[in-house]
């Protein structure tokens, strides 16, 4: 008797303490999500304005906070000149780790490029959060739109966590009459599926304040005469492609086209065959 009623202590006590445990990992988890949900590089660089084309603007959202940017000029000798892409990126570092990539691109097509950094990441002010980086989107294609002549064709390019900002049911950026193209790559449906399927054992339908759960929704409304493309890769390790398919499955367009990279993950496509390819055949969609 006297063995059981210790046992039963020693188990009462474990999951006690196991209790205490996965409460404090929902309180950490609470606490400090948008820690472990974005990750920026606060540091801004600068580039000498006009060199290889660069020009630093600074822009405002709609609720006053202050945006930076860098905007490539086009190169009127190129066929895609009359295009400009605002590149939205993802959840990590800021507009400066993607320069490499906007200089292949421009480089290859001659498109204007916008680089914008989001609330929070690089020189631009503010604090990070789901409303407030869907009113940074809006503000790009707003400073696009002020500064372009009236021949200006817009497309969006959208990196991971992009594509939930464009496409977000409550001010869905890729229905402006201005947007005429959109291009995702490594695009998701859910923050919060990808949350659940990372840390299943977490109640994260209820501690995420940062959801994106409006991705599908926003994607039904848009226009079947828009043109939408998404670049996945097959081995993406941080959005797996279930959730490239899932988004674009959900787009209503009846001109989609998902382009799947075999040996792609989630931040190499651009060096894997077929993507300057693809991107030549979309954008030649545009014009």
């Amino acid at each position: 008797m006297f063995f059981t009623n210790t046992l039963l202590s020693e188990v009462l006590k474990i999951s006690l303490y196991s209790g205490y445990a996965y409460l404090g990992s929902c309180c950490f988890a609470f606490l400090y999500q948008r820690k472990l949900q974005y990750f920026p590089d606060r540091s801004e660089y600068r580039i000498a304005d006009g060199s290889c084309g660069y020009i630093h603007f600074i822009t405002e959202a709609e609720d006053g906070v202050e945006l930076k940017g860098i905007y490539i000029v086009p190169n009127p000798e190129k066929q895609f000149s009359t295009l400009t892409l605002l590149h939205l990126h993802g959840n990590a570092g800021n507009i400066y780790h993607r320069l490499s990539w906007a200089n292949l691109v421009h480089k290859q097509f001659g498109c204007g490029i916008v680089l914008l950094d989001y609330r929070g990441f690089g020189g631009s002010s503010g604090q990070i959060s789901e409303t407030g980086l869907i009113l940074d989107a809006n503000a790009g294609v707003d400073w696009i739109v002020k500064v372009s002549v009236s021949s200006c064709i817009i497309a969006l390019h959208l990196e991971s966590i992009g594509s939930a900002v464009a496409l977000n049911i409550s001010a869905n950026v890729c229905k402006r009459p201005e947007v005429q193209g959109i291009v995702v790559e490594g695009g998701l449906c859910s923050c919060m599926e990808l949350a659940q399927e990372l840390i299943p054992i977490l109640p994260v339908r209820y501690i995420l304040k940062d959801k994106w759960t409006g991705v599908r929704e926003a994607a039904s409304e848009i226009s079947r005469s828009s043109y939408f493309m998404s670049l996945h890769g097959a081995i993406d390790e941080i959005v797996p492609l279930s959730h490239g398919r899932g988004l674009f499955e959900s787009v209503a367009s009846g001109n989609k086209i998902l382009r799947c990279f075999p040996r792609g993950g989630h931040n190499d496509l651009i060096g894997h065959p077929g993507y300057f390819g693809s991107l030549n055949s979309f954008y030649s969609k545009l014009l």
